[in-house]
């Protein structure tokens, strides 16, 4: 036996579609699944014709019952449409059926939620001046970064968070240096995961963009003489930019941010110590830096010809720091500043002279010994690193000088 559908139809109304299970009994005589429901295209989840079994009658019902609901649905729905409405349902099916999509509803449920996303999201130019907000206690120099930063990426501003794609970041990206462009990398994915957190979009597009490896060149270091000039010049010229220096070459005290937090009321001269407060440090944790006997050499010099030891050490805005450190290199006829020249001489001189690694990693503030091993290990020799603690004050010079003890 089969199931018979009839479609009875009413001059004025909309067609019925009857639905009743029948029973097939060869079905039964083997086992299977016996009462059959035959389901027309239009009610079909398919979108085709299609027969649905079931072990017993009263669950076939059950389904006829749902499918006549949903025939009634269907039926009600036709009157709403107008023939433009149905042309251009299919249209949008011939579309889809191109793409490899078979269900309209499911598009347009897609469609919906791509639109809420949307509104709920902001431009990536927007984003990038909120977390730039958030981020206004860290160091001037990394704000500066973060702005020129935002400002190469201009074609990308209009764009929605939401909608930004792997593809766009990549061709913003385009045309920098490896070096700068794995700096803008970082920056785009802190920008976009704090987008994230804010439901401004669902995903970080930047962790599928590959990042460029860079073969990293040696470390590079200042020499001895030219640190001399660079302190003499400014204990002569720039009496309150010279703890700048003494601080950046003889502690290795990081220039931005720790340097610049940093106050007098740190430095214990009788312990022979810096401390390096948390609030202070790069990594959020205190520490403590030894003076060396030339540090505090100069540190004497700095307070006996009149230097202020008070507040901050460094009580410049960050424009002025800049202009002060390119001034007293440019005058030493320096050409080039090495970038983290301070920082690299002091842990490739500290070690070259002590060779204790693991001493180095904590007063430094690095987290990895074997990276301080890889930088700075035979960076120098130890006779250049002996002239490098050697250097004091002209005013010193001619009197006997205690040298730094070993450790």
């Amino acid at each position: 036996m089969t199931c018979v559908i009839q479609y009875v139809t009413f001059v004025g109304m909309p067609r019925r579609t009857i639905l009743e299970p029948t029973e097939i009994l060869s079905r039964r005589a083997v086992g299977r699944s016996a009462w059959c429901i035959n389901v027309p295209a239009e009610l079909s989840e398919t979108g085709r014709r299609q027969q649905l079994f079931f072990q017993t009658e009263k669950h076939a019902k059950a389904q006829c019952a749902a499918l006549k609901a949903r025939a009634k649905t269907f039926g009600n729905s036709l009157t709403l449409l107008t023939p433009a409405r149905i042309a251009e349902a299919a249209e949008a099916y011939q579309l889809l059926k191109e793409a490899g999509v078979e269900s309209l509803v499911s598009a347009v449920r897609q469609h919906i939620t791509w639109r809420k996303k949307q509104s709920a999201s902001i431009p990536f130019g927007e984003l990038f001046e909120n977390f730039l907000a958030a981020k206004a206690a860290r160091s001037p120099k990394y704000i500066e970064q973060l702005r020129w930063a935002k400002n190469q990426l201009v074609p990308i501003h209009r764009v929605l968070a939401c909608d930004l794609t792997v593809q766009q970041l990549d061709e913003a990206l385009q045309g920098f240096l490896p070096t700068v462009r794995n700096a803008f990398h970082r920056y785009v994915r802190a920008v976009l995961n704090f987008g994230v957190k804010r439901d401004y979009l669902a995903n970080n597009p930047v962790f599928k963009l590959d990042r460029i490896e860079v073969v990293k060149k040696e470390i590079e270091l200042f020499n001895p003489k030219t640190v001399q000039k660079l302190l003499n010049y400014a204990l002569e010229n720039d009496l309150e930019f010279l703890p700048y220096r003494i601080f950046g070459f003889f502690c290795g005290i990081r220039p931005s941010g720790e340097l610049e937090r940093l106050e007098w009321e740190d430095v214990h001269l009788d312990d022979r110590v810096v401390v390096l407060r948390a609030e202070v440090t790069k990594t959020k944790r205190k520490r403590f830096v030894d003076l060396s006997q030339n540090a505090i050499g100069w540190i004497n010099e700095y307070t006996h010809r009149g230097g202020r030891t008070e507040g901050l050490i460094i009580p410049f805005t960050h424009n002025v720091l800049r202009q002060k450190h390119r001034s007293n290199y440019k005058s030493v006829k320096l050409k080039r500043w090495i970038q983290q020249g301070m920082r690299h001489s002091f842990c490739s001189y500290w070690l070259a002279k002590h060779g204790d690694i693991d001493k180095l990693v904590v007063q430094s503030g690095h987290t990895s010994v074997e990276t301080m091993w890889r930088h700075y290990h035979q960076g120098t020799t130890k006779a250049e690193a002996e002239k490098f603690w050697s250097i004091i004050p002209p005013r010193l010079q001619a009197t006997s000088f205690e040298q730094p003890p070993r450790n």
